[in-house]
């Protein structure tokens, strides 16, 4: 137990004009606006990689796909004509 009764927090003295948290301090600085578009860059290129990724594959699909087409219009002896607007 403390001499003095209960224990009580001292207070402490808040200066809030020193922060002011919907300053935008960080956009205007320019030793940060590198450190931001690294970040941003790196992102992009990730998302980019995953794009180019996912497009791949998609290709892929679509080429087993089309020959699988192909295996069937050759058994059945469906003429083939591109571009006639039917499917």
């Amino acid at each position: 137990m403390y001499p003095y009764g209960y224990y009580q927090v001292p207070q402490v003295q808040y200066d809030y004009n020193m922060y002011d948290p919907y300053a935008q301090q960080d956009l205007l600085d320019p030793d940060r606006q590198p450190q931001q578009l690294e970040r941003r860059v790196t992102r992009l290129e990730r998302e980019n990689e995953r794009l180019e990724r996912q497009i791949n594959q998609i290709q892929r699909r679509l080429q087993r796909v089309n020959q699988r087409l192909r295996v069937v219009e050759r058994r059945f002896n469906f003429p083939f004509t591109p571009f006639d607007g039917e499917f």
